[in-house]
């Protein structure tokens, strides 16, 4: 099985920081760690209301396995168990994305 994971990210690239928020965070790092690829997402939901909700449901939907970001929600929380999705949760604020997906390479 594909490990996929789903990062928070501030900006638009893999130099671009963690970002701490999981609803309301600017852009989401799709990652899979098994072929080393990624792209990256614009937040749709950063702006409405239970915004972790749907960005669970999005992320659900895209494969991923695992959730990395800083700080969530508990509605979000909870779904996350329910969707059986494993949860990280980093307190770094300095740490580039690039950073963080070597962390996770195979």
């Amino acid at each position: 099985m594909e490990k996929i994971f789903a990062i928070t990210s501030v900006g638009k690239t893999e130099k671009s920081l963690l970002d701490l928020r999981f609803g309301k965070c600017e852009n989401i790092v799709i990652f899979n760690a098994t072929k080393n690829q990624y792209s990256i997402i614009d937040n749709p939901f950063k702006e409405s209301e239970n915004s972790g909700i749907k960005l669970v449901e999005l992320v659900k939907k895209e494969g991923v396995t695992t959730i990395i970001t800083g700080e969530i929600g508990p509605k979000a929380g909870k779904l996350i168990k329910e969707k059986k999705l494993q949860l990280v949760l980093l307190s770094e604020e300095r740490i580039k994305i690039e950073e963080v997906m070597n962390r996770i390479k195979p």
